[in-house]
């Protein structure tokens, strides 16, 4: 645990430097927001897995990269050493503030030192990033195991922090890392919630609160889940502070679309986040500026474009599993015949039908099988997301009619929030209905319809509500807050359930003996086979138990994957392709 603090420690200052460094840079040409710690640490977390992205595709990621990132880091913390000393004698923290942030900090310290693996980790998240340590990247390597094709780059980032060139025991503490920031910036923002004007933001850092207690016993993993969700959280975030009118330059709207297409590298399930891009696009036309225009579009090119050079490195496809584009005919790529099965299993796993067989089963037909399957609080989330629907529609019936002009419009960015979201949960709900695929926008839009609806009935006034009356305004503002109570019900299921959950696991952990290290990753029986006459070994698990290991690289779940697949040439840096 004490290391895992230590590991947080670094991590931070790695990332705040970073980003410190690359805000002064590209300063001389995009006005950016009041600099906050978060801010330049999530900074600092998007260039570094940029630069690990790109460095992947050349070299490995070990000691010699680490080195020469802290190397830049150390650059950047003395280039940029005038705003980190402002930043520095701004700070206003209380002891009582300092109290709650180390409470906060060592509560999930605790969860990362131990605790069950994330089931992707065994499968192959783990053995990724070891991957990215030792090869960087391998030719065809999905063909070995089909789930290396999914190429996150989240696991580039988590493989940096490792440490594992000089500590006996890999680290695995970013989700950790991530989930501290993320929970310390909601919290230290939320005790001013009743100095702000609207509260879009208040709701979604509450949202980002609620997905760190549902995904508290996971801390100890660095699922691709749980940072795709949590770096998402804060985007939306960021993007309510826009809806809220918390943040006044225009830039910043192209500074969140970068953000937005960066997120897709970390995971498709947040794809749709990319929808945000019109906005900046339509304001940077207007103005024609041409210099800020080219600048996002490099930034947003050089934070996009080495995901896709990887994916066909990897795969041979643009975007794994999605064979609908189909650009590039290499000798190491995936067969379309295992992409579809992968991509069919995706769905109907997620659809709770579990046969691939069944995957043209219509909605009306899986829906209910699907329903049936999901747990009560889960059920009662979703019902959340259907009286949100009614929120907003109510919402813009009282802006519509009985609001104080100066409230009656939804600002762009709101609309465009409301739209984004709602294309990730349709993507999600029609390709993978995995609870766990879409959980931050499935908190954040109850929670954010809410925040609406609450600021305009604190608006509403029974004169003004012309045509309607005091009787009607008075039955806008039951109904509203009907609505309201409703919401706030559908959490109550999922709250207590995760709650107990918790402390269960807290108790249960207390005696682990990872007070001072972390536990290792998990440890699997390996046998070995041999492929083409280089004799080149891959590793796969001992018996029915399809768990992969960070330890023998390379590594496979599914022997049958490997023989499938043969040897490009004498060394794994070669290389595999498909049997022909």
């Amino acid at each position: 645990m004490i290391e895992v603090i230590i590991s947080f420690i670094y991590i931070a200052l790695f990332c705040l430097t970073i980003g410190s460094g690359v805000r002064k840079v590209l300063g001389k040409w995009i006005t950016f927001p009041k600099e906050d710690v978060t801010g330049l640490i999530v900074t600092g977390i998007i260039a570094l897995t940029t630069a690990v992205g790109w460095i992947s595709i050349f070299f490995r990621i070990g000691a010699v990269v680490h080195v020469f990132l802290l190397i830049i880091a150390v650059l950047s913390a003395w280039y940029s050493r005038d705003e980190l000393t402002t930043l520095w004698k701004k700070r206003q923290f209380t002891l009582a503030d300092i109290v709650l942030a180390a409470f906060i900090t060592v509560i999930i310290a605790f969860a990362a030192s131990r605790g069950e693996f994330h089931t992707d980790t065994g499968i192959y998240h783990a053995a990724a990033i070891r991957l990215y340590e030792d090869y960087g990247i391998i030719k065809g390597v999905a063909n070995i195991q089909l789930h290396y094709g999914y190429n996150s780059s989240y696991l580039g980032f988590a493989s940096l922090f490792t440490m594992s060139f000089i500590l006996p025991n890999a680290l695995h503490t970013t989700t950790g890392f991530l989930m501290t920031v993320f929970a310390l910036d909601a919290v230290f923002n939320l005790k001013h919630i009743k100095q702000h004007g609207s509260h879009y933001a208040d709701a979604v850092r509450i949202a980002v609160l609620l997905y760190i207690l549902m995904n508290y016993t996971g801390t100890v993993s660095p699922a691709t889940d749980y940072g795709t969700m949590l770096m998402t959280g804060y985007f939306l975030t960021k993007w309510a502070e826009l809806a809220d009118g918390g943040i006044e330059e225009r830039d910043c709207y192209g500074l969140l679309s970068v953000f937005a297409l960066f997120l897709v590298t970390m995971k498709l399930s947040a794809a749709m986040c990319v929808i945000v891009v019109v906005l900046p696009v339509y304001y940077l036309i207007r103005k024609r500026e041409p210099k800020k225009t080219a600048v996002f579009l490099i930034t947003g090119l050089l934070s996009f474009l080495f995901y896709p050079v990887r994916n066909v490195i990897i795969s041979g496809w643009l975007f794994y599993p999605f064979e609908k584009i189909d650009l590039f005919n290499v000798p190491w790529k995936v067969p379309v015949e295992y992409s579809l099965v992968d991509s069919a299993q995706i769905k109907v796993w997620g659809r709770c039908l579990y046969d691939i067989n069944k995957l043209d089963m219509g909605l009306s037909e899986w829906f209910p099988i699907w329903w049936e399957a999901q747990e009560h609080y889960d059920q009662m989330l979703i019902y959340g997301g259907i009286i949100s629907v009614i929120c907003l529609i109510l919402t813009l019936v009282m802006r519509l009619t009985g609001v104080r002009e100066r409230s009656r419009r939804f600002r762009a960015p709101v609309v465009i929030m409301y739209i984004m979201i709602a294309a990730n949960l349709a993507v999600w709900f029609f390709m993978a209905p995995f609870v766990r695929y879409g959980l931050i926008f499935l908190l954040s839009l109850p929670l954010l319809t809410a925040a609406g609806l609450t600021d305009t009935l604190k608006n509403i006034s029974g004169r003004e509500n012309a045509g309607k009356g005091m009787f009607g305004a008075a039955l806008l503002r039951y109904a509203g807050i009907t609505l309201l109570i409703l919401t706030g019900i559908c959490y109550c299921a999922r709250i207590d359930h995760y709650v107990m959950d918790d402390l269960v696991f807290a108790k249960q952990n207390l005696s682990a003996p990872y007070y001072i290290s972390q536990e290792p990753f998990e440890r699997s029986d390996m046998d070995v086979m041999y492929l083409g006459d280089a004799r080149i070994p891959i590793y796969y698990p001992v018996g029915p138990v399809e768990k992969n290991s960070y330890y023998t690289p390379v590594s496979t779940c599914y022997d049958d994957m490997a023989e499938r697949s043969e040897p490009m040439g004498d060394s794994v840096k070669d290389g595999f392709k498909p049997k022909r």
